[in-house]
């Protein structure tokens, strides 16, 4: 072995992720993947420490966090010509080159940094900041005026912690394991997925710990050995799963009952959901239409046209849409005057709508036994992979911290209120058990008892 050889990457995402270009990088899962390592190694690229001006900064959200990372930076980086000084500590290195450690302990901590340049920086454990404006003013300082020290941010995380939601949505709902160019900035990111297997030294050196993380109750070890980013703590409806509950789309059959559910919204985004119901009572949400800051004589067009001219059971509408219209909508608009409810102004244009359900806590129990599922038994809920909006929102509802039973309202909750809207009116679903082996075989000797009786004898 060469013994000049500071940090080896595992063949696989750790490898991936140190080779990366992105402006930013997550890269994690599950626990003990090789994260803080990698990004360790990944600070001391050669191209930069050897480089006089560079600058680097290593973020945990508390300071006392950062302790463990610097005492293994120091083991790691023994073997260079560095000292290391300061509180908070600041590697220097004989090049010139400089390491330095910082936290967000409190909301103003970002202001330490204005105004500094940093050519690389990691974030470890960046689910721990509770807010993207948070994260997006700290890498304000991640900037270059050297031609040859391209800045870059690598973040480490697992799923779980304040910030879990907007993490989710900014990389692993955009870009695992491909390229995404941000609209806005024009800067480039990408999340690299990884699991405690795709380390080899832990799986070898310490089997116990995996078996720890499997001896987790199912939000914990889903989490953090499954790197599953679709549960986490404080999460709503902890049942959903990408896999048991969303579907590729098909062809519904004409003859099964359909019904469409809305919430009304101008700001925030207007939600309509298509139901399907089979004659099993299994219910498919096949459509949706979701979109914020249009008239609502747009939204009447658009729930027209994916309609189809196809025949439904009803519209179940927001009950906010039977007060005086919000909308100053002109008589122009050729619906009604604008002293008229939205529904009313549904109703002149053909959409006749069904005042929902609005009771909320029983309303998120009933989404709750619709997504329940167990190796017997699968989900009465699918949803259409084209529905992204509600797969997307659906997850991410988290629990109100002062009314535990029901949803923070503060969150993009339109989705689930349209799917609470026709669950409601659907009622409970009905949960088809299967049976085993015995009780088949005992309910053929039945039936053959009451079709024949005394064959037995």
């Amino acid at each position: 072995m060469n013994k000049n050889i500071i940090f080896q990457p595992h063949p696989g995402p750790q490898t991936e992720a140190l080779q990366r270009s992105e402006y930013e990088i997550l890269y994690g899962g599950s626990r003990g993947c090789g994260k803080s390592i990698a990004g360790m190694a990944w600070l001391i690229d050669p191209r930069y420490v050897q480089h006089p001006l560079y600058r680097a900064l290593v973020i945990r959200r508390n300071y006392d966090d950062l302790r463990d990372w610097i005492d293994r930076a120091r083991f790691m980086y023994r073997s260079f010509d560095m000292t290391v000084v300061g509180n908070p500590a600041e590697f220097r290195f004989a090049s010139g080159a400089k390491i330095r450690t910082g936290h967000l302990q409190d909301k103003d901590a970002y202001t330490k940094y204005l105004g500094h340049e940093y050519h690389r920086m990691v974030v470890e454990e960046a689910t721990l900041i509770p807010e993207e404006v948070e994260y997006l003013r700290l890498i304000s300082s991640l900037r270059s005026t050297v031609p040859e020290l391209r800045p870059q941010i690598f973040l480490t995380t697992n799923p779980g912690g304040p910030g879990h939601n907007w993490l989710k949505e900014r990389f692993v709902n955009t870009c695992r394991n491909k390229s995404y160019n941000d609209p806005i900035s024009g800067r480039s990111r990408i999340f690299i997925p990884a699991l405690i297997k795709d380390n080899p030294t832990l799986m070898r050196e310490d089997p116990d710990y995996v078996k720890s993380l499997e001896a987790l109750p199912e939000e914990l070890r889903r989490a953090w050995l499954e790197g599953d980013w679709d549960i986490f703590a404080g999460q709503y409806f902890k049942k959903f799963r990408l896999d048991h509950h969303v579907i590729e789309p098909f062809e519904i059959p004409r003859h099964w009952f359909k019904y469409r559910a809305i919430d009304y919204g101008y700001a925030a985004p207007f939600c309509c959901l298509w139901f399907a119901v089979d004659y099993d009572k299994n219910v498919y949400v096949y459509k949706e239409h979701y979109e914020a800051g249009q008239e609502l004589t747009y939204h009447i067009e658009k729930i027209k046209e994916f309609s189809d001219k196809e025949d439904y059971m009803g519209t179940l509408a927001d009950p906010s849409m039977w007060i005086r219209n919000p909308q100053n909508t002109n008589k122009s608009d050729g619906v009604a005057p604008s002293h008229q409810g939205i529904s009313h102004l549904m109703g002149f244009a053909g959409i006749n709508c069904i005042k929902a359900n609005n009771d909320r806590i029983n309303g998120w129990n009933l989404i709750r036994s619709y997504l329940d599922w167990d190796n017997d038994n699968p989900s009465r809920l699918k949803i259409f992979s084209n529905c992204e909006n509600l797969i997307r929102t659906l997850p991410a509802m988290i629990h109100d911290e002062k009314r535990p039973e029901d949803l923070d309202t503060k969150q993009e909750d339109h989705g689930v209120d349209a799917l609470r809207y026709g669950l409601a009116h659907l009622g409970s679903p009905s949960i088809i058990k299967k049976k085993s082996w015995v009780d088949e075989e005992l309910a053929k000797l039945l039936k053959l008892e009451t079709d024949y009786p005394g064959v037995r004898n």
